[in-house]
């Protein structure tokens, strides 16, 4: 990959549905060049899909990560069995046998079964919780309607589809469909996801573990590495368990190219101890929110 490939995947990270024209407009590519791109990346395994999910909004539960040095003597096998569970959302494994876990769970009581299944399947004795999102309990009164979640459903595959197509398949107008659509949109209800496999590049990706000085304020600094301008730094969460842990995605082309996309994180000595990992590997899993969509739009 290159920085121009970095910059279409952030983009659509941030919008899947992104009309590719203005995409393109952005990049000052025409627009068959970034066609060209994104059938590339995703020849390579790359982008391997774009989805529609229901947010916790409308499911509710709590969506955590978890991490930890496994124990496992066949960590891919491992992998397999941790994404059995139907709230594994995704798992990375990465250099000194450190697995990532996402996931997604109905309520309070399967998060503290989900992270003893995760424990015991992935042979992690000490796992750690990266943050926990918790949207409560779904509302009382289902905000869609059966024709939202047949729409939802005709974009879980590909939400790039054209709204005519989806209106089509659904038996509505492309109108009714382009008004729900941004209803939902506008309340948070759907997410257009892009579906990455970074490690698919052949390109070297850390995650980086960060800890914060203590005369640094999470609050302020998040914001600054956020509108950092550089095409090395993929992602950025922050810890709402450990205070002041921040975690970084980066990526390079080579070795010193990483290593010195780290050095720069901390060029103005924000963080007292930086601790990174290759990652190798990443699964993605189907969850019960993706079954929920199905028995509703039935």
């Amino acid at each position: 990959m290159d920085e121009t490939d970095i910059f279409i995947i952030k983009e659509l990270a941030v919008d899947a549905r992104l009309p590719y024209r203005d995409l393109a407009d952005r990049l000052s590519l025409s627009v068959n060049g970034l066609h060209k791109r994104i059938h590339q990346l995703m020849a390579k395994g790359i982008i391997v899909g774009f989805r529609a999910n229901l947010t916790p909004l409308v499911t509710g539960g709590s969506v955590m990560g978890l991490y930890g040095r496994s124990n496992s003597t066949d960590l891919s096998a491992t992998m397999e069995h941790l994404g059995g569970h139907d709230c594994t959302v995704r798992v990375i494994a990465t250099g000194a046998q450190y697995l990532y876990v996402d996931a997604h769970v109905r309520n309070n009581q399967e998060l503290f079964d989900y992270q003893s299944f995760a424990r015991e399947v992935g042979k992690i004795d000490d796992l750690k919780s990266l943050a926990v999102f918790s949207a409560g309990d779904p509302p009382a009164k289902d905000p869609l309607t059966k024709l939202d979640y047949r729409i939802v459903r005709a974009l879980s595959a590909d939400c790039r589809r054209p709204l005519q197509d989806v209106a089509a398949e659904i038996g509505s107008t492309a109108k009714t469909v382009k008004r729900r659509v941004e209803h939902m949109e506008a309340n948070h209800w759907v997410s257009f996801n892009i579906e990455l496999i970074l490690c698919s590049s052949g390109d070297l990706i850390s995650i980086v573990h960060a800890k914060l000085r203590p005369d640094r304020r999470l609050e302020d600094m998040f914001p600054v590495f956020i509108n950092r301008k550089d095409p090395h730094l993929l992602g950025i969460s922050a810890s709402n368990v450990e205070p002041g842990m921040m975690f970084f995605s980066i990526w390079a082309r080579d070795l010193k190219e990483l290593r010195e996309a780290e050095r720069n994180l901390n060029a103005n000595g924000d963080f007292e101890s930086l601790f990174s990992n290759l990652y190798y590997d990443m699964r993605l899993h189907p969850t019960w929110a993706g079954k929920l969509v199905e028995d509703r739009a039935k």
